[in-house]
């Protein structure tokens, strides 16, 4: 591996002192234009990059801010990192962006590497081990070491630091109460997101909802993407349904087919809504009626909330932003 070219070797190479070539790479006007030219075209010969860490030294900014997600293959989370990216670079900033898997292990992981590269504040969105063992030090040792933290989607609210999350309990109410209005008389929840803060909050607002129907009962199902068309095969074996709402996208497309399998039709037979407004939703058949969640709007307003912390003057009292979700229908559910 090459050695890596520093102020110094780019110096030594043309008899100049490290203070001079410092500042003609700064476009300090205390230096002739023919020695800036002769400087940076020795250091792009030389291939010098310049250190971000140590300019952040002088500065105390790295101009780079840690993104910190639980999985990159949920469209919620891909359209997130799109608004974070479009707002950071209208602001001159860059992300470093980890993925944690859900494991909390590579949560505390990835909050080190950010923490030693010196990012300017990290965003995050928390596995969903972190929020079913509630372990919150390693967040807590971010804020100990005063890098703005800001936790989207998935949030604790036990950790002091600003949080911008979707309006989980009133998008599952007006999901529920809306299949109600279509004639729909069994209403089940099917949650792939159990022991998290969005996945708890969804099953309350769908609990409240069937509470105001006259005769409804929950009927509540958790289970995992890799064994959801076993767990729902077994559970419309035993449970007469006519809709169905999934806590995630993929979920509704794979309950579908599961429901297809059961010789039962979509949506004349069974109903169904899923969270998160993507490409799948949008172009399957029957298309998907879908809770939008906002996710664009809500990776920019993270992005906001870090800038505005890592300017602010002095320290704010910690507060949530909530966004509210939109009710998109389509295919897969009757018809007012």
């Amino acid at each position: 591996m090459s050695t890596k070219t520093t102020l110094k070797g780019i110096a030594e190479h043309l008899n100049l002192s490290i203070s001079t070539v410092s500042k003609a790479l700064a476009d300090s006007p205390e230096i002739s234009e023919a020695t800036k030219l002769l400087v940076k075209t020795a250091a792009r010969q030389l291939k010098y990059r310049p250190n971000a860490m140590a300019r952040g030294l002088k500065s105390s900014r790295t101009n780079t801010l840690g993104v910190v997600i639980p999985n990159i293959m949920h469209n919620f989370f891909a359209k997130v990192i799109v608004g974070m990216e479009e707002e950071a670079t209208k602001n001159g900033y860059s992300l470093v962006t980890c993925i944690s898997n859900e494991s909390l292990e590579k949560e505390k992981q990835s909050l080190n590497m950010l923490s030693d590269v010196s990012v300017d504040a990290i965003i995050i969105s928390l596995t969903s081990e972190t929020q079913e063992s509630n372990a919150i030090e390693h967040l807590n040792d971010v804020l100990h070491y005063d890098i703005p933290l800001v936790m989207f989607d998935r949030a604790n609210t036990d950790v002091a630091c600003d949080s911008v999350v979707i309006n989980d309990f009133s998008g599952a109410f007006e999901a529920t109460s809306y299949l109600y209005k279509t004639g729909c008389k069994n209403v089940a929840l099917l949650s792939t997101l159990s022991n998290t803060s969005v996945g708890n909050k969804r099953l309350a607002g769908y609990q409240a909802a069937v509470s105001k129907e006259e005769g409804a009962v929950p009927k509540v199902l958790y289970t995992k993407l890799a064994t959801l068309e076993q767990d729902l095969g077994t559970f419309l074996d035993k449970n007469e349904i006519d809709a169905l709402i999934t806590t995630d996208e993929s979920s509704a497309i794979y309950a579908m087919n599961t429901i297809r399998t059961k010789g039962l039709e979509v949506p004349n037979d069974v109903s169904v809504i899923g969270f998160t407004d993507g490409t799948l939703a949008r172009n399957y058949f029957p298309s998907v009626t879908t809770v939008k969640q906002q996710a664009e709007i809500m990776g920019k307003k993270a992005i906001e909330i870090a800038l505005k912390n890592i300017n602010a003057k002095e320290k704010e009292a910690p507060k949530q932003e909530v966004i509210e979700t939109e009710l998109v229908i389509r295919n897969s559910t009757r018809k007012l």
